[in-house]
């Protein structure tokens, strides 16, 4: 099946703490995999480590880049790339980039836009805000324009310097409710109407959109606000849904519309500044995220969706209800979870692919290599034998 193409989520620390020509090379012949999809900036979270030979639990504080920028592509902007400090002097990407290509392997930037809390806190004047005046603190605002310019740099400084044949864009939309750097502590059923209204992003950059476009930001603004503190005295969600919402809010329909072109205008800044193929990642939909499928799958040489069940049947819905937004089942990567409690065994996880090879899908992705058993390698390698075998579809 000369179009069956396969890829492993990774992060760089767990090439750089072996030899990543080895890991490379036993990835690209003993595994068989196409690619390795390698972080590059990446959001804050704590790994259990089952490679790791010394400690097993790694914790990573702060939003940060995992290689060294070039500065003077972002002299444009007030926002700076954060390198990690656990780099030190060593540039992890770089060798990585040279891993890959020495193994045959294609490099995949996995880039985390505009989930960071270390900028949002840095600078919140860039940062969402929500209609009750919260500013967020671990969001940046897609509309803002200090912000497109930060990810239009950073998409062109990883295709200059780092040689990717792929930019595969995770968090470059709004950020939704109840996605945060902290543990989250929620009281009150906001519900699906509730949820959608305080994820409304009202920050300078946004206001000033709805003022181009006509609209009375302000009035918008005072009308959500009111309607979640309702839920927040009651305790009681809204019965409307999102769609009721935005059908009966006078000036919601067009607002959410110009959230989508933000969205939608951004993909293509940084398709433009990266000049390779890109890969959107749909997380979140289109009321809380302004994640508009069949728009962005227009500009998006690949969109990604993320099935991380053993229910086949919960795969073969997720894949079905997005065929039909894109140009064809071709233009899908199918994200899968190479370990418990997604995939008990290899028998799930190449259920799944048999599953959304039937559909027509031909591109797949598999999460993660620093936080799966190694053994578990073998589950994807039996899944890559089994899709080349000849097949009808």
């Amino acid at each position: 099946m000369t179009d069956f193409h396969t890829t492993l989520w990774t992060y760089p620390w767990d090439l750089a703490d072996g030899d990543a020509s080895a890991i490379a090379k036993r990835l690209r012949d003993d595994v068989g995999l196409d690619g390795i999809s390698l972080a590059s900036a990446y959001h804050t979270f704590e790994m259990l480590r089952p490679h790791s030979p010394g400690r097993v639990l790694l914790q990573i504080p702060q939003a940060a880049v995992y290689f060294k920028p070039e500065k003077s592509l972002y002299s444009d902007t007030p926002i700076q790339p954060h390198v990690s400090r656990l780099m030190g002097d060593e540039n992890w990407y770089a060798d990585a980039a040279g891993a890959a290509a020495g193994a045959g392997l294609e490099l995949i930037a996995w880039t985390v836009f505009l989930h960071n809390s270390y900028q949002a806190g840095r600078h919140p004047e860039c940062a969402e805000v929500s209609c009750t005046g919260d500013v967020s603190t671990s969001r940046l605002c897609p509309a803002n324009p200090g912000v497109r310019t930060f990810a239009a740099a950073l998409s062109r400084d990883l295709v200059k310097n780092y040689g990717i044949a792929l930019l595969e864009c995770e968090s470059l939309s709004y950020g939704g409710f109840g996605h945060t750097h902290y543990h989250v502590k929620h009281g009150v059923d906001m519900g699906p109407g509730g949820r959608f209204l305080l994820s409304l992003c009202f920050c300078d950059a946004c206001r000033t959109r709805a003022k181009d476009n006509g609209l009375d930001p302000n009035a918008l603004s005072r009308e959500a606000e009111f309607r979640l503190r309702r839920i927040l005295a009651s305790g009681i969600p809204p019965a409307e849904s999102p769609e009721e919402l935005i059908a009966t809010v006078p000036q919601l329909a067009p607002f959410i519309r110009m959230r989508d072109e933000v969205v939608e205008s951004l993909l293509e800044e940084v398709k433009a500044a990266a000049g390779v193929p890109v890969s959107f990642i749909f997380m979140g939909d289109r009321f809380n995220a302004a994640i508009n499928r069949s728009r962005l799958a227009e500009i998006a040489d690949f969109a990604e969706t993320l099935a991380y069940t053993p229910d086949a049947d919960r795969i073969q819905a997720t894949i079905s209800d997005i065929v039909p937004d894109l140009k064809n089942p071709r233009q899908l990567v199918v994200g899968l979870q190479a370990y418990p409690p997604a995939s008990p065994d290899a028998r799930t996880l190449i259920a799944g692919v048999e599953r959304a090879l039937g559909l027509g899908i031909r591109r797949f992705s598999f999460y993660n290599y620093g936080i799966m058993p190694k053994a578990n390698l073998a589950w994807i390698r039996q899944c890559i034998g089994d899709a080349d075998r000849p097949c009808d579809t």
